[in-house]
């Protein structure tokens, strides 16, 4: 009975990363589309830099999941 446990302690452990990375990809896209919206160049320069962070933040989520 404990290995079911602790396998699915794994398995929503998996789940969560793709989850998490999602979540971020999902806010790249949000700033990217303010930065579309927006006619103010530094808030806009501002929202894509913020994109660029949660791309990377997604990508560096996605790596780990990808090695565990």
């Amino acid at each position: 009975m404990t290995n079911v446990g602790l396998h699915g302690a794994e398995t929503s452990r998996a789940v969560r990363v793709p989850t998490l990375a999602k979540a971020y990809e999902d806010r790249a896209e949000d700033c990217t589309r303010a930065a579309e919206q927006t006619d103010d160049p530094v808030f806009r320069k501002m929202l894509l830099m913020l994109a660029l962070q949660w791309k990377l933040a997604a990508q560096e989520e996605a790596s780990k999941q990808s090695t565990q």
